[in-house]
């Protein structure tokens, strides 16, 4: 055999495996599987093994090999992130989300460039082939502070979808990531055409800004008229692959990064294609393996002897990075008038930096090696820390934002003990063999309506007019609405039936607000009932979508929601485990 198409499979199997291992250990744990899948790749990587003089698992070679895998699973990341920036999500903040976009970017921006120019300027006192010391700190300054905008969409994207995570707080996290990393990119591109590289104009700023638009843009509108043609998820899954994979050729063909392409192709492809929503469930069904080897190989990319060489500039940069996030979003909430769990949570789930960062990192060491060698030495150490911290604060903003079903953060471990599983195993083949076997499975209905509910609950206004009230609606996935009054005490249901009755006498719209609207028929639940008296609720009412949870001595507070999604997918959950 080959020995390079060896160290290649080898690699492949160590990937694989590894992840399998290392997600396992880190829900024993209790951290996120993105965690658990860069520690494994950390393990297996070349830089562990040079550390302790180890045999390589995973060889350098290797690494270069799979880099198509990598680049396509962060092109099809950055595809979703673009595509939470639909003009219906926009229009639904107007321009709130701009003004909290632009503040947390231009405070961690600042901050970062602040704080490296200064340890530069006063301290180590670095220069740069033939700049002065003064123009050398503004240039780390300003590239250290571009490329700390940016935050991991893969990681963030990976924890909300295993702890199941949804609300408020989770739609404008997306939204977020997609414009810090729209800004990250455009002040980057103009920063190096303009400052280092030779011969850099405007003409060059466009050729690395509007080109790759165009690009993701042709090819998202041409995939979108192609899904209209498509009725097979099979058909879904090829496009999307085979669009995103040519973006990326292309991209890299013309010179240009595919990060702007590959965002420019899923904002254009989510607001062209009816079909987004069909076109993101089919992608769901396969794109787990490649995201997991993406996180593998990230991992063992990392350089743990970089953290030695950060220094204090990295330091500087780790510390003024997120005290900007933190201080940025809660600046821009609080301008963006966005509620108070978005000022106190967003700003730890915006942590998360590595691939935007490292790509970014590379080219500037590529146009500028005299000083962007050194930038590269400190993101690629700061990003060891903030990849293995990142996850780990994603999680905690959307739990403590209430937002993460208490059930998908118990579950997060084994179903059975290592015992107990071999004995399933060994019942299972015996009655596959004709003797009788089988084991008892804990009852789903035992679980309590407080351990699946959501906490962060979207809620309307009573004294909100018509007008308004059907904005809201035209952006939300629910059709039923809990209204609370100036003191947030729940005060009952609008469902689209009242609505729909109002929507042929216009005459009456301009007159009412939401509490005119409200039903006092609704069947609320306490946050104690088992799941089997709300799964026998939804059988005798058909026309309950979910339940609000009220606290029986206070029952005026709404304590969240119950979906009947939430319940269902309770109960499969079960019956898979088991």
């Amino acid at each position: 055999m080959n020995d390079d198409f060896f160290q290649i499979i080898v690699a492949l199997a160590v990937i694989l495996i590894g992840a399998l291992v290392g997600g396992r250990l880190a829900t024993l744990c209790h951290i996120p599987r993105v965690t658990g899948y860069l520690l494994a790749g950390l393990l297996v990587g070349p830089s562990f093994a040079d550390l302790f003089d180890l045999p390589h698992l995973v060889s350098h070679f290797a690494l270069s090999e799979l880099r198509p895998i990598s680049d396509v699973a962060l092109a099809l990341i950055l595809m979703n992130i673009g595509g939470q920036l639909r003009t219906k999500n926009l229009r639904r903040w107007k321009q709130r989300i701009f003004l909290f976009s632009f503040s947390e970017a231009f405070v961690t921006g600042l901050l970062v460039a602040l704080a490296v120019f200064a340890v530069n300027f006063l301290l180590l006192k670095t220069t740069v082939a033939s700049l002065g010391l003064l123009h050398t700190s503004l240039l780390f300054g300003i590239f250290t502070g571009a490329i700390g905008i940016a935050t991991a969409p893969a990681a963030t994207l990976m924890v909300i979808r295993e702890y199941e995570a949804e609300g408020p707080v989770t739609s404008t996290l997306l939204t977020l990531v997609g414009l810090n990393n729209l800004i990250s990119v455009l002040v980057f591109t103009v920063a190096a055409q303009l400052l280092v590289l030779p011969g850099g104009d405007l003409s060059s700023v466009a050729y690395q800004t509007l080109v790759p638009l165009l690009i993701g843009g042709s090819f998202g509108f041409g995939m979108s008229f192609l899904a209209q043609r498509m009725e097979l998820a099979s058909e879904h899954k090829i496009l999307i692959l085979g669009g995103v994979t040519a973006v990326v050729a292309i991209s890299r063909g013309l010179g240009l990064e595919p990060l702007l392409t590959c965002m420019a192709l899923g904002m254009v492809l989510a607001n062209s294609s009816p079909r987004w929503h069909r076109l993101l469930k089919s992608l769901q069904e396969i794109d787990y393996p490649l995201y997991v080897i993406f996180f593998v190989l990230a991992g063992a990319h990392l350089h743990i002897e970089t953290l030695s060489h950060i220094g204090i500039l990295g330091v500087a940069y780790v510390l003024a990075r997120t005290g900007g996030k933190l201080a940025g979003s809660w600046l821009g909430a609080r301008l963006g008038r966005f509620g108070h769990r978005e000022r106190t949570w967003i700003g730890m789930t915006l942590l998360a930096q590595a691939g935007m960062a490292i790509g970014l990192a590379a080219t500037l060491a590529d146009t500028w090696p005299e000083g962007g060698k050194l930038i590269q030495t400190i993101i690629l150490g700061s990003v060891v820390i903030f990849e293995l911290i990142g996850p780990l604060a994603v999680r905690h903003g959307l739990v403590k934002a209430g937002e993460v079903p208490i059930l998908s953060v118990l579950r997060k471990r084994a179903p059975q003990g290592a015992m107990e599983g071999l004995h399933s195993v060994a019942n299972h083949f015996r009655n596959n063999l004709g003797l009788p076997a089988g084991h008892k499975v804990e009852n789903p209905g035992d679980i309590l309506v407080r351990h699946i509910m959501r906490h962060n609950v979207e809620t309307i206004h009573h004294a909100t007019n018509f007008q308004e009230l059907l904005q809201i609606i035209a952006h939300s996935r629910y059709d039923r609405f809990p209204v609370v009054d100036d003191e947030h005490n729940f005060v009952g249901i609008i469902n689209y039936t009242e609505i729909r009755n109002l929507l042929f006498d216009p005459s009456l719209s301009g007159l009412l607000v939401a509490k005119d609207l409200v039903s006092s028929a609704h069947h609320s639940i306490p946050p104690d009932t088992p799941l089997r008296e709300a799964l026998k609720t939804l059988q005798k009412k058909r026309n309950i979508s979910y339940f609000p949870v009220i606290d029986p001595e206070k029952p005026k507070i709404l304590l969240g929601i119950l979906s009947q999604n939430d319940v269902l997918s309770a109960f499969r959950r079960f019956d898979l485990d088991s």
